[in-house]
């Protein structure tokens, strides 16, 4: 693994035993809640399993969130495969209808976004550019999913692109907390 710690940024090796296509995934599912302890505002964030124990008896005012958060990159060895890219049905994640690793400028792309599962309708995602720093015009674009939850995607010129896309309102799978989910992904796109 060879991790790495610097001032700006953490890294790792990745090593790939077997051809194929892996998802790179940093997951998150923590709980943020707020409440009221006679005239004071208290906050906390934490653990799933803390929660029980952290908000006082006499708290009011009590605000509980589900935060579900995922950052994902595909690689591949050899020939792409399809196994590593099955949703986990949990929080807001990329189906691919397109494979992540057959990218390629000027050529459509489709991505199903789903939330816990289910399409992700009306869902609205931020696409930008890599190495657009400096630009007077970074590139962003934005694209709204239907109501299957998929977005076609074209990818102007070839190089890096990030994507992302959150969703905060509904009821988590925590009773009494409100859900916030959130999704990033890096791609590469090659030249046509």
């Amino acid at each position: 693994l060879n991790p790495a710690t610097g001032k700006y940024r953490s890294t790792f090796d990745v090593q790939l035993a077997a051809p194929g296509t892996y998802k790179i995934v940093n997951a998150v599912d923590m709980m943020s809640a707020s409440y009221k302890l006679g005239a004071e505002t208290e906050r906390w964030r934490g653990s799933r399993a803390d929660l029980a124990t952290v908000i006082p008896t006499g708290a009011t005012d009590v605000k509980i969130t589900q935060n579900l958060r995922r950052t994902e990159t595909f690689v591949t060895r050899g020939a792409p495969t399809l196994t590593a890219l099955k949703p986990t049905g949990k929080g807001l994640e990329l189906e691919a209808i397109t494979h992540p690793n057959d990218l390629v400028a000027s050529e459509k792309a489709r991505f199903r976004f789903l939330l816990d599962g289910k399409p992700a309708a009306n869902l609205e995602i931020e696409m930008a550019p890599g190495a657009a720093r400096y630009r007077d015009n970074p590139g962003d674009t934005k694209l709204t999913t239907g109501a299957d939850g998929v977005a076609e995607f074209t990818w102007p010129p070839a190089g890096m692109y990030w994507i992302e896309a959150s969703v905060r309102g509904g009821q988590g799978d925590v009773p009494g907390a409100e859900r916030s989910a959130g999704y990033t992904a890096t791609f590469e796109v090659l030249p046509d």
